[in-house]
Formats: structure tokens, C-alpha cells, sequence
């Protein structure tokens, strides 16, 4: 009985099905991060303003501004190219990390938050906005493990 169990519980994806979840899932970020860097640097000025009034960020709001986008448009790179997409899903997976605790830390403190994201993602509400992001989270680590499980089926 408990054999019949795990082979009903039990599916997979062939490997063709699973290499084009992975490409939707670095498209995703890619489009992702590529949006947000372009939106933060046409209102560079705004954004650095707002990290500026930043309790965590404040007087490193300049360095702050440059890195974040810069660090957007590397993983974007970093996950065009088949050597270096693991490393982008790390990079997502890390950066969605530090943007959803940032975000929980700034609401969790009393601070007046003022969204930077950029674009469409900046309408969002608070709690869309967290929602969104842990999704991201989980969409990033489905993408390291699917990038992991095609990368021993190749092996």
C-alpha cells in the first residue's frame, strides 16, 4: 500500500519540460531586475532621495542608489548565459532575500515607506508588495533547484 502511495504522490517532468521552466523562471528575472534597474536610473535623483531617508540606509544613500541597479543589470547578465545561470538564480534568490527583509524590517520599524522599486512593482501595497517578493523567493529557489536536477541529468 504505502509503494502504491508514493508512485501516485510521485510525478516528474522530462528534462525538455524542466529546461523550459527554467528559461520562463530567468526570463522572469531577467525582465525583472532589467525594468527595475532602467525605472531606479530615469529617476535616479527621486530614488537616491528616498534611500536617503532611509533608518538603514541614510548617509550611504548615493553608493546604495548606484549599487542596487548595478547589481540588477549583473545577475540580468549573469542569467543570459548557460555558464553563469546558476549563479543569476543565486543572485535572485539572495537578492529577493534582502529587498523582502529590508522591506519587513522598514514596515516592522514605523518608518514612513515610500516605494523605490521602480515602475508598476512601486503601486503595489505593502503586504502585495511582501507577497510578491516571497513568491520571487520561492520562483528563485525553484529555479536553482531545477538548474541543479538538469545539471545531473546531463552528467
Amino acid at each position: 500500500m504505502e509503494t502504491s502511495i508514493n508512485k501516485r504522490l510521485h510525478f516528474t517532468l522530462s528534462a525538455k519540460t524542466k529546461s523550459i521552466v527554467l528559461d520562463v523562471i530567468t526570463n522572469l528575472f531577467i525582465l525583472l531586475f532589467v525594468y527595475t534597474a532602467v525605472s531606479k536610473i530615469i529617476t535616479f535623483h527621486t530614488f537616491e532621495v528616498v534611500l536617503s531617508r532611509s533608518v538603514l540606509i541614510g548617509h550611504f544613500s548615493k553608493i546604495v542608489a548606484w549599487f542596487i541597479p548595478t547589481i540588477e543589470i549583473i545577475i540580468s547578465l549573469l542569467l543570459m548565459f548557460p555558464k553563469t545561470k546558476w549563479l543569476g538564480l543565486i543572485g535572485s534568490f539572495v537578492l529577493m532575500i534582502v529587498f523582502t527583509s529590508y522591506l519587513i524590517y522598514m514596515i516592522n520599524s514605523g518608518s514612513t515607506l515610500t516605494c523605490n522599486c521602480g515602475g508598476i512593482i512601486a503601486s503595489l501595497k505593502w503586504k502585495q508588495h511582501i507577497f510578491l517578493n516571497i513568491a520571487l523567493i520561492i520562483i528563485a529557489g525553484g529555479g536553482i533547484w531545477l538548474k541543479n536536477n538538469l545539471k545531473h541529468i546531463n552528467h
